[in-house]
């Protein structure tokens, strides 16, 4: 069979049993989802921007959210996805991990503390939000997603049909948006606010857990999943050498990111002791006292304990509250 020479549309990504071909596809479904959020957020900032105005934050927010729905879009559409869809495992990884460690943060640093209030308000949702933002919560579902949804006939079955990789890529993108909301979501009062507490969390919620199927699928010597075992082949690439890639991009391909969060957390936490270690401030005790001591002192050579208690005033230097 001979590569197709024209350009392919289709709605999703799926698997496709032609040779590899650098031939550009066309997933549609794609297109009208990042052209829809686009619009809609787009909309949203304008009315902001009529009303009551568009401060730092809302401008950064829009950065944010332009460059997650880039990698979004870079992860969905041809040619990653189309590697991960029907020939590569090691792709069908890398997707999982863009979602996961690029686009669901950025995303939900794009969104403003207003914007998702009104959206929850509008959905009738705060009982779910509340009960999904939980950090246990939503450690536990992002790795129950990732072990349910890398089951051999789970994965074989999906990745057949454009509906079923459509599902399996929601299903990534939003247990990768609940599982962020406990450190990056829109309401910083929901978030961990213990450094140490969200060091931890992200150690056990991304890093830690994903290393046993990661170490499971890089050590097994035979073919996990007949999607990509009968998958055409890249050059001398091996079904074999292509699911010990995949294993060790599951096992420790996201280290970067969690490791380099916690550094930076470290960072800034060190940043912010240093700045407000300052000596205490020491009690200044009133002129009356010091004087009426000091005279005690010199007039009798030693002072009787009882004696010297003489009532003192003390304010405390450089607090702006005492006159």
């Amino acid at each position: 069979m001979t590569a197709p020479s024209v350009l392919a549309v289709t709605w999703w990504c799926h698997t496709i049993k032609a040779p590899w071909s650098w031939t550009p596809r066309a997933y549609v479904g794609v297109w009208i989802m990042v052209a829809a959020a686009a619009l809609v957020y787009w909309r949203v900032m304008q009315r902001r921007a009529r009303t009551v105005g568009l401060d730092q934050r809302d401008r950064r927010a829009c950065v944010w959210f332009a460059l997650g729905l880039a990698l979004f879009w870079v992860a969905s559409d041809w040619p990653l996805a189309t590697l991960g869809g029907a020939y590569l495992l090691s792709a069908h990884v890398v997707i999982y991990m863009l979602y996961t460690f690029g686009a669901a943060p950025l995303l939900l640093l794009g969104i403003r503390p207003w914007m998702a209030r009104r959206a929850i308000d509008r959905a009738h949702a705060w009982g779910i939000y509340r009960a999904v933002s939980i950090p246990w919560v939503a450690a536990v579902q992002i790795n129950v997603v990732l072990v349910l949804t890398h089951l051999p006939p789970v994965v074989d079955t999906l990745r057949a049909s454009q509906a079923g990789s459509f599902l399996l890529d929601i299903a990534w993108m939003v247990s990768a948006l609940v599982a962020w909301l406990p450190v990056a979501g829109p309401f910083t009062g929901d978030r961990i606010k213990q450094p140490l507490l969200t060091c931890a969390y992200l150690f056990l919620a991304f890093q830690l857990f994903p290393m046993l199927p990661g170490s499971l699928i890089t050590f097994t010597s035979v073919p996990v999943y007949r999607v990509y075992e009968l998958a055409p082949r890249l050059g001398g690439w091996t079904p074999q050498n292509d699911q010990q890639l995949a294993g060790a991009l599951m096992a420790i391909g996201c280290t970067p990111v969690v490791w380099g969060l916690i550094f930076a957390i470290f960072i800034r936490e060190s940043e912010k002791s240093r700045r407000s270690g300052v000596t205490p401030p020491l009690p200044a005790v009133s002129r009356a006292a010091t004087s009426t001591t000091t005279q005690a002192t010199t007039s009798g050579g030693q002072v009787d304990a009882q004696d010297a208690q003489v009532p003192v005033t003390v304010r405390w230097v450089g607090d702006a509250t005492n006159p």
